[in-house]
């Protein structure tokens, strides 16, 4: 498995002293998850855009030399690259600064050699992996492996500004397994709680690779839907009804048009409160009433 490692360094004396480092770090088996590493160069910000345009690295190494700026240009374009900034001793209260904006680690450049660079790559890519694992473990809920309602709440904010730049239909769906509580008080929480697993599994068949679901609450499952040109909400509608009604599953519906600009947290409460209601009632004060 090879170590991608994009430089960013203008300077080609270093350029060059870090290409050597970088072999004697291969030779002497510094790094042995990592028998071979591939250095990819870049004097520019430019060069290094383009670069990432065709492929990640697994880290990159930046040169305080470049303006610092480029550190953010970096941070805003590949957020989950970890980031090793090469500067001066006279550049550490910078270096701090940039530490708790992101960076991964610093280099003094009079301290470069095999060790410490090899233990420097080591642990900035093992922290990113620790860190990007936390932050995908803080967004998917336990039990089912689907989005949390925080994982939820953060796309379907990003969905209704898409709906309202784009002046298109959205749909939100929120679905409840039905006698969750039964269930629970008659075979234990172990049943219900497979009850909720069943039901997950069951919604994630029937929905398109289009829409977005998640379980935001204890019972409830949210699920997001544009209005296209293959299928509009109403057939979006009448399709996983049907497949909530073969499960049992209770639905609750609230739609985002142009003439209905409803915020995210009015169309959550109008779909939760939805829920209790009848489907024929449900029909007649939608926004596609009339759909069988």
């Amino acid at each position: 498995m090879e170590l991608r490692v994009l430089l960013i360094e203008s300077e080609p004396e270093e350029l060059l002293f870090l290409h050597d480092v970088f072999r004697e770090i291969e030779d002497g088996r510094w790094l042995p998850e990592w028998p071979r590493i591939e250095p990819l160069s870049a004097a520019t910000w430019q060069e290094a855009e383009r670069i990432l345009s065709t492929g990640l690295p697994h880290v990159i190494l930046l040169d305080l030399e470049q303006e610092w700026e480029t550190f953010r240009l970096v941070q805003a374009a590949v957020p989950d690259v970890p980031v090793i900034l090469v500067l001066n001793p006279s550049d550490e209260a910078l270096a701090v600064k940039l530490i708790r904006e992101g960076l991964q680690d610093f280099l003094f450049k009079n301290q470069i050699d095999c060790a410490p660079l090899a233990h420097a790559l080591r642990n900035a890519v093992l922290r990113q992996r620790l860190l990007t694992s936390a932050r995908a473990a803080a967004l998917t809920d336990s039990l089912t492996g689907l989005c949390n309602r925080a994982g939820f709440l953060a796309s379907a904010a990003r969905d209704r500004k898409v709906a309202e730049r784009l002046q298109r239909r959205w749909m939100l769906l929120i679905a409840e397994p039905k006698h969750l509580t039964e269930i629970g008080e008659a075979f234990g929480e172990q049943r219900r709680d497979l009850e909720l697993i069943e039901a997950a599994e069951h919604l994630r068949s029937s929905i398109t690779p289009a829409d977005a679901l998640a379980r935001i609450g204890e019972r409830h499952f949210a699920i997001s839907i544009f209005d296209s040109e293959t299928e509009s909400v109403e057939q979006s509608w009448a399709r996983i009804r049907h497949a909530a009604a073969e499960r049992r599953i209770e639905l609750g519906v609230s739609i985002f048009d142009d003439g209905n600009p409803l915020s995210l947290d009015a169309m959550l409460e109008r779909a939760l409160a939805d829920l209790p209601r009848r489907i024929d009632s449900r029909l007649a004060q939608s926004s596609f009433a009339g759909v069988a």
